[in-house]
C-alpha cells in the first residue's frame, strides 16, 4: 500500500495525469478487495490465489467487464515490475498473470453524420456551436480531446499544427485540412483557440449535440463480464463521446484511401496493434479494395 503510493509519487512527473488517476483507483481497488478477501496484502502474498480473487472481486463485486478488469491487472503488473526493479520484493508470480480483452464494438461517425454535424446552423445556440467545433476540430484532426483544449495558436505555422502531445510527450506535425482550418479561423482572435470543458461535461454535451443532429440509429454494443454476454441496444448519440472523434479521423481517412503508416503518423501511434482496436474497417472499404483491385 505505501509502496504503490510511494509509485504513484513518483512517477506523477512522468505519466500522463489520466494514468495517475488510474493507478489511484487501483490503490482504491486493492483497499477495498482486503477486508472483504480477509487479507493484508503483501509482496509475499501475490500468488495465482491472489489473482483469481482479485479477478473474481471486480467481476463479481464491482462489476466490471472483462476489459476493464485486463486494464486493472495490467496496470498492477506495472506496478509489481517497477517495485521489483527498485528491490521491494523478488516475488514474480504476478508474470503469470494472464487476462484476454475482448474486441469491443468501435462506434465512429460516417461521412454524412460528420459533416452534417460540421454545417448544422448553431447561430442560436453558443454553447453547443462550440461544443460542435471542438467535436469537428477532433474529427478532423484525429487528436486527443486534452491535447486540443491545450492548443494554442502559436503551434500552428504554415497549415500545421506542432503538437507535443500529453500523454506521451511526443512531437507531432499535423497538417490541418481545410474543415480543420476553417473553424481554427472563427477563433483566431483567441490565444487559446477553445474553451476549457472538462472531459465528463464534454461528453455530455456532444450526446446532446448528436441527438439534435439526429445521429439516432440503433447501434447494438457487446460487453462480457466473465463468461456472460451482456449486449446494450442504445441510440448512436449516447454512445458518441470525445473519444468517438479519434475513431472518426482513423476510419474515415482509411476509408477515403489515405495509407495506415501516413494515419499512424499524424494520430501518434507507435505500434499497430494499439491503432488496430480505432480501425473499423468498413464493408464499403472491403467492397471497393476487391472492385479496384480484382474487377475485369
Amino acid at each position: 500500500h505505501e509502496v504503490l503510493e510511494s509509485f504513484i509519487k513518483t512517477r506523477e512527473n512522468e505519466l500522463a495525469i489520466n494514468t495517475i488517476k488510474k493507478y489511484k483507483v487501483l490503490n482504491n481497488h486493492l483497499e477495498r478487495y482486503q477486508p472483504i478477501n480477509r487479507i493484508i496484502l503483501k509482496f509475499e502474498n501475490i500468488d495465482l490465489k491472489f489473482f483469481d480473487d482479485f479477478q473474481s472481486f471486480q467481476l463479481q463485486d464491482l462489476q466490471f467487464t472483462n476489459n476493464t478488469v485486463h486494464k486493472t491487472i495490467s496496470l498492477f503488473k506495472s506496478f509489481m515490475r517497477w517495485a521489483e526493479e527498485r528491490n521491494y520484493h523478488s516475488n514474480r508470480i504476478y508474470q503469470k498473470f494472464k487476462t484476454k480483452p475482448t474486441e469491443t464494438e468501435i462506434i465512429y461517425l460516417t461521412e454524412a453524420e460528420l459533416l452534417k454535424l460540421f454545417n448544422m446552423d448553431l447561430s442560436e445556440q453558443k454553447r453547443l456551436s462550440r461544443v460542435r467545433d471542438i467535436f469537428c476540430f477532433a474529427c478532423f484532426t484525429g487528436q486527443r480531446y486534452s491535447d486540443i483544449l491545450n492548443l494554442n495558436m502559436d503551434d500552428i505555422k504554415n497549415g500545421v499544427w506542432n503538437l507535443r502531445t500529453i500523454k506521451t510527450k511526443d512531437m507531432i506535425e499535423v497538417p490541418l485540412n481545410d474543415f480543420a482550418k476553417e473553424i481554427i479561423e472563427k477563433y483566431k482572435s483567441h490565444g487559446t483557440p477553445f474553451p476549457k470543458i472538462s472531459n465528463q461535461k464534454m461528453n455530455n454535451y456532444v450526446k446532446e449535440l448528436c441527438e439534435i443532429a439526429e445521429i439516432n440509429s440503433m447501434e447494438t454494443i457487446v460487453r462480457y463480464r466473465g463468461s456472460k454476454r451482456i449486449e446494450i441496444s442504445k441510440p448512436k448519440y449516447d454512445l458518441i463521446t470525445t473519444h468517438t472523434a479519434r475513431r472518426t479521423f482513423v476510419t474515415l481517412s482509411l476509408e477515403k484511401g489515405m495509407r495506415t503508416e501516413v494515419v499512424m503518423s499524424i494520430t501518434g501511434h507507435k505500434d499497430y496493434k494499439t491503432f488496430k482496436k480505432y480501425l473499423k474497417i468498413t464493408n464499403t472499404v472491403k467492397r471497393n479494395e476487391m472492385m479496384n483491385v480484382w474487377n475485369k
